[in-house]
């Protein structure tokens, strides 16, 4: 690749990563149906075209913030050995959301979470960009409970791993969910409950 290809291959991958950003933005400050394309291009600083030359539609858009999300995950859970490890990675999260200065500039955002998630009810394009990664989290957290398992020298059968796997979804998500419903919940007792719950999963 020459040096003027390579210098256009860069400039359309800053300009995606300029759409991404402002769609994130856009996408947790008004929902993804106030989220319109016009919206996400007065935020990017760009054109209306400009987007389409690089997303189709806004589910184009979802699809590459759920990519980008999936290879951030999976690159630090790789790295978990225990569903504790988890949690505390997730609770560290979620303090660093509520404490933040700018909240389109978190790496991670529970309100595009949760919108991504609810508007998978909605539209057909996002709910197959969902289910495309759900394989991938569900052998994720269950390696999690393997390595764990292996470490501490319980045996555990993939029917358990698959119960356990269930339980520690739900844990986490619900987690994200009552974080980001009550702004006044006591971190410290949050992260006891789940501990003790934590404690319990490979019995």
């Amino acid at each position: 690749m020459n040096s003027a290809a390579i210098k256009l291959t860069a400039r359309a991958e800053q300009q995606r990563a300029r759409i991404i950003e402002a769609a994130r933005g856009c996408f947790a400050e008004h929902g993804f149906q106030g989220a319109s394309i016009s919206a996400i291009a007065k935020s990017a600083a760009m054109s209306q075209g400009l987007i389409y030359r690089y997303f189709t539609n806004k589910a184009a858009i979802v699809r590459a913030i759920v990519d980008e999300q999936r290879e951030g995950r999976s690159k630090a859970l790789s790295g978990l050995h225990a569903a504790q490890q988890l949690v505390d990675a997730v609770m560290a999260r979620l303090e660093a959301w509520r404490q933040r200065p700018e909240p389109v500039k978190q790496e991670f955002d529970p309100i595009l979470f949760l919108e991504i998630t609810a508007e998978a009810s909605r539209d057909a394009d996002v709910a197959a960009v969902l289910a495309l990664q759900e394989g991938t989290i569900w052998r994720e957290l269950a390696d999690i409970l393997r390595r764990e398992a292996s470490a501490t020298g319980r045996s555990i059968n993939d029917a358990q791993i698959q119960e356990r796997t269930l339980a520690l979804r739900c844990l986490i998500d619900g987690m994200i969910i009552n974080w980001v419903r009550d702004p006044s919940m006591d971190a410290a007792l949050l992260r006891r409950s789940l501990t003790a719950l934590c404690g319990t999963l490979l019995d």
